[in-house]
């Protein structure tokens, strides 16, 4: 394994090891929560703690990201939920950014989905849209310092056939889901319209501040991981209000149904390989 994987297994197994000491059930499946989606959440509680409980762990600070790890039903799949990330923008560093994902893969889990709050930069991405993310843009400035022999494989961090399969799932039961290239930004700011500008010219489709880190994290620990992004605004320049972190939560909250049923549908596909 890479020195600085081994590094951070060493720095979070206390916090693994506790949690699997108290959860009631293995699961294979985890979900990293961002702003607002873990309050969205609907299917069955089966057990939850605070982060911290967890030896060591850190805690989000930003609204919207509880900061509580749960164990739940999602349609048929037991999914361990983390209810909340810490972001660079809060002054966490990369390690404490992936730690979720770590933990995860030290209690043997393989399957991962991110979801994220993300603004449209794209008249066909409306606000209130799940969105299934293709491919990323990491504008952060920063990736993980693991060796060039993983680094390699940022190119495919997303896994394109279970992209697939839930899209077909999804439009077998009559959703539209728009997908695209999802453009991550340190934040903690909104964009300017000239970055909006920018960002359009590049090929991004939707922004946010987040799930990069994680991404390359779970690449480099060879899970199987997907992003759903929930549109939650249109970005700067694009509708005539400010924009707000409280405008956020709310598209969230209304959008909860249709994330909850996306995300039973993409965990129901995990046992197809």
């Amino acid at each position: 394994m890479d020195r600085w994987l081994k590094e951070q297994f060493q720095r979070w197994k206390p916090a693994a090891t506790w949690l699997r000491s108290q959860l009631p059930l293995a699961p294979k499946s985890a979900l990293i929560a961002g702003s607002g989606v873990s309050a969205a959440l609907s299917g069955e509680l089966l057990w939850e703690c605070p982060y911290a409980a967890l030896p060591g762990f850190p805690r989000p600070t930003v609204e919207g990201h509880p900061g509580v790890i749960q164990l739940r039903l999602l349609g048929a799949e037991v999914v361990l939920v983390f209810g909340g990330r810490m972001h660079l923008y809060e002054g966490y560093e990369l390690s404490e950014v992936v730690s979720p994902v770590v933990c995860a893969a030290i209690l043997g889990i393989r399957w991962l989905i991110l979801t994220n709050a993300a603004g449209s930069l794209s008249t066909a991405v409306e606000p209130g849209s799940i969105f299934l993310v293709r491919d990323v843009l990491n504008l952060s400035f920063q990736s993980l310092p693991v060796g060039w022999e993983l680094r390699q494989h940022y190119h495919r961090c997303l896994c394109p056939r279970w992209r697939r399969r839930v899209r077909d799932r999804l439009a077998q039961q009559g959703y539209v889901c728009p997908e695209g290239t999802y453009a991550a930004v340190l934040g903690p700011s909104y964009e300017t319209p000239a970055e909006v500008r920018m960002l359009q010219c590049i090929g991004a489709d939707v922004v946010g501040m987040s799930t990069v880190h994680e991404l390359q994290c779970a690449t480099a620990l060879g899970m199987t991981t997907l992003v759903l992004s929930v549109v939650t605004n249109w970005a700067a320049g694009l509708q005539p209000h400010p924009l707000s972190h409280a405008e956020v939560v709310s598209v969230l909250h209304r959008s909860s149904a249709a994330l909850c049923r996306f995300l039973e549908i993409a965990f129901s596909t995990t046992q197809n390989g």
